[in-house]
């Protein structure tokens, strides 16, 4: 009866995000079970495997996670030479929690496709949770934690991500849930919260590896709240997350390939793809442009880059700084990654909605971060956003990769929606009170 009476209040107070949060939950039903989309529901366009599974990569990883499952081969087969060869090509979050669920759907004699795009849905609902719940922590105020869950939960990418079996969905969870973690962390200074952070954070790394730089911020946090002698502590702390999560990963690479990759060992083709201004020359040709004149896909990029600097300043910085920042959020007709697949099953002013509420979101969130730097919360959350975008920028930049930091900026824009808002009515209320005096 007490626990009955404690939830009470709870709800009293977050009852608009519970409301929301069942409505989302309804719209997550909506999309698992009549699974509309185009890439879906079209095998004779987009090939059986790649409409079961959503992508081609979602159907590679879950070839990958079948091969563990049934010959013990822990390999991506991203070319027809690699197949059925163990490699480092990709890291183990995907390919193991894809395979702990099919293995699971056998055990219980269910379909693997339903099992994982359940998992996936309550990692979506929790994303809106997290959103909320850092919010909260951060400024205790409900109008900004409940608008910043709503500008999550009305992207259109979320809601056909977490039905294909990429690394999206968990990814975001994984780094909305370290951030959440750290925030309880660094104020109670509790170990056991820092030993958390550690492997929830090395989680989210073997799923995704661009955020490993937001760590060091995370630590030069600490460092400045706990004194340089308690945060190097706390960074020997952190470090049992690592041993535990990416030690096993770097000791095989070492024992099978005679290298610890700490994170896989296809750096070169994202760099490659990134070093082509704004795709003027077709990817593939890049490729082979790079094999006819004998380089490998890194080697060729470490070439293309510094000479085009050199050749072309102006084109190839905009291209590293403003360009692939553009497109990390929209394609090259401003529409967000996720509703192609949509365009025939939902109707224009839908598609529009969609279409301009990505650029909102995005367009509100990077704004709030430069003009509300100045409260700290948000200059956290910013310099995290820069990081990742930096860190984004060197390689291969595409919208479904800035679906990873959306979260982080419905909540600074969120911030910055409530603050221009009470600053535009203070400013009515103060013109009304001159008038009113005069």
């Amino acid at each position: 009866m007490s626990k009955m009476n404690k939830l009470g209040p709870f709800f009293k107070r977050h009852f608009i995000i519970t409301v929301l949060l069942m409505i989302y939950a309804g719209v997550n039903l909506f999309f698992l079970y009549t699974h509309p989309g185009s890439i879906y529901n079209s095998p004779g366009t987009f090939g059986e495997e790649i409409s079961t599974y959503g992508s081609r990569d979602a159907a590679l990883y879950s070839k990958m996670a079948w091969q563990l499952i049934d010959d013990g081969i822990y390999g991506y087969e991203y070319s027809p030479n690699a197949a059925g060869k163990p490699n480092a090509y990709v890291t183990y979050g995907q390919p193991f929690y894809l395979a702990a669920i099919f293995k699971t759907a056998e055990v219980l004699n269910t379909n693997h496709l339903m099992l994982y795009r359940l998992a996936n849905m309550f990692l979506n609902l929790g994303i809106v949770i997290l959103v909320y719940a850092i919010s909260w922590r951060l400024f205790r105020n409900r109008w900004i934690s409940n608008i910043a869950s709503i500008l999550y939960m009305t992207h259109i990418a979320p809601l056909h991500y977490f039905r294909a079996a990429l690394t999206e969905i968990p990814s975001i969870f994984l780094l909305l849930l370290s951030i959440y973690v750290f925030i309880i962390a660094i104020r109670k200074k509790d170990v056991k919260w820092h030993i958390a952070f550690g492997i929830i954070a090395s989680l989210m790394l073997m799923f995704r590896a661009t955020p490993a730089p937001m760590l060091l911020f995370a630590w030069l946090l600490v460092m400045i709240r706990y004194g340089w002698k308690d945060g190097i502590k706390t960074g020997f702390i952190w470090c049992i997350g690592p041993l535990l999560v990416m030690g096993p990963w770097a000791v095989r690479n070492y024992i099978q390939f005679g290298e610890m990759y700490l994170f896989s060992s296809h750096a070169g083709g994202p760099l490659l793809g990134g070093a082509n201004p704004f795709y003027r020359i077709p990817p593939e040709d890049l490729v082979h442009e790079a094999v006819a004149k004998g380089y490998n896909q890194e080697q060729y990029a470490k070439i293309l880059i510094p000479q085009g600097f050199k050749e072309d300043f102006p084109l190839w910085f905009t291209w590293f700084t403003m360009g692939k920042t553009m497109w990390l959020f929209v394609d090259n007709n401003l529409t967000p990654d996720g509703l192609g697949p949509y365009s025939q099953y939902i109707p224009g002013f839908l598609r529009r909605f969609f279409k301009y509420q990505n650029i909102f979101l995005a367009s509100v969130g990077l704004l709030s971060a430069f003009l509300c730097r100045r409260h700290r919360p948000v200059m956290y959350l910013s310099v995290l956003v820069l990081i990742y975008i930096i860190a984004s920028n060197m390689f291969l930049a595409l919208p479904r990769y800035g679906l990873l930091i959306m979260p982080l900026l419905a909540i600074i824009g969120a911030y910055g929606m409530v603050q221009a808002v009470g600053f535009i009515v203070g400013k009515w209320r103060a013109f009304r009170m001159k008038e009113s005096l005069q």
